[in-house]
């Protein structure tokens, strides 16, 4: 059976200073760009590291120390398990500047397989690696250290897989804290079709966002995605999910939500009715402790109204996070969805089935 090019997406990466890394699982052809600039220098194509990232300088001893096992890295995911026999890494356009070797894992599950040892690239040149025929989902290239890679494709076989719904499309949406550049319609909407920022992000103002969704019925949540897609320095800090059972009443339910709590080095604890206000006009100061660090966390003074599925996840710029710790969840009628403290989220994907 002939091999055909496998659909990927940029899952996330450790760093491309200079380039917008998601075109580096496009599979057009790399473009010439000589002659074109950005306020980054000139512009090219795929995925490119800042400098230095094996050297730390060492001030006071006048030296460097350097970590030769020290490696940038990017991770593609498939948008269906496949078996995988071919990867192709295209370092075209980049002279001088290519990554110099790369590792290649294929990752299926917890699992993870080696397929291409760690091997020097050429400079402007397409690399072809047969490899012994492996599953994934995802495949994990590590760059020994830094520099560009402008393509990788995959070839092999896809499984068939049936088209999932993201059924916060077919929620209602109400209580959001804060729509100002985006609504979170926008997210759930949200397909990385375009090439820049788009979604719901909210005001600098915010502290602790939230929007709750309705569905029609009781869903037994199985995959819930956050994408900060291009969101590379707005993007929240964490997000945080709850879920309020079909027999709960939402109104009762707002009345006692989860809440921002304040907790200061001398183990004082302040929990502001209105969180943003608190820190929007730093009332924090007022109670004589202006000097001191505070502890915010969330507290949740009714889990059994607000079932935590979510209770804090740490969110990652210009990343496809993917949770699936649903099994022992109830059914929930509403979702509550919060982020802190503020910024911009690409999508919102929740996948499961309705409890009839």
């Amino acid at each position: 059976m002939p091999l055909t090019r496998l659909d990927t997406f940029l899952i996330g990466y450790s760093d491309s200073a200079f380039t917008n890394p998601h075109e580096v699982a496009q599979p057009d052809l790399p473009e010439d760009r000589a002659g074109r600039f950005t306020h980054m220098g000139a512009q090219y194509w795929g995925f490119e590291t800042r400098r230095h990232i094996g050297t730390q300088i060492q001030i006071a001893e006048h030296s460097f120390r350097f970590d030769p096992e020290a490696h940038h890295h990017f991770t593609l995911g498939l948008h269906s398990r496949s078996e995988v026999s071919k990867i192709d890494v295209d370092t075209t356009w980049f002279t001088g500047n290519q990554v110099p070797e790369i590792s290649i894992f294929l990752e299926d599950g917890a699992q993870s397989t080696e397929v291409v040892p760690r091997t020097s690239l050429a400079p402007n040149q397409q690399h072809s690696f047969a490899i012994t025929p492996t599953f994934a989902s995802r495949c994990l290239v590590l760059c020994h250290q830094e520099g560009g890679i402008a393509r990788v494709q995959l070839f092999g076989q896809a499984q068939s897989r049936p088209r999932e719904r993201n059924l916060l499309e077919e929620a209602t949406i109400s209580f959001v804290s804060n729509a100002h550049y985006g609504h979170p319609k926008d997210a759930v909407l949200g397909r990385r079709i375009e090439s820049h920022m788009k979604g719901w992000e909210s005001a600098r103002t915010g502290f602790g966002e939230q929007a709750v969704f309705t569905f029609k019925a009781a869903v037994r949540l199985q995959r819930f995605v956050v994408d900060t897609y291009l969101h590379r320095l707005n993007a929240p800090l964490s997000c945080h999910l709850f879920g309020l059972v079909e027999s709960e009443d939402l109104d009762h339910g707002m009345a006692v939500k989860p809440r921002w709590a304040v907790r200061f080095d001398d183990n004082s604890l302040e929990m502001p009715e209105d969180f943003q206000d608190y820190m929007n006009h730093q009332r924090y100061r007022t109670n004589g402790k202006a000097s001191q660090p505070m502890t915010i966390s969330l507290h949740n003074p009714a889990p059994e109204t607000w079932v935590p599925l979510l209770p804090f996840a740490p969110l990652r710029p210009d990343h496809y996070h993917e949770f699936e710790q649903f099994d022992n969840s109830p059914p929930v009628k509403h979702l509550l969805f919060m982020y802190y403290p503020n910024g911009g989220i690409h999508g919102l994907k929740a996948y499961g089935v309705y409890q009839t």
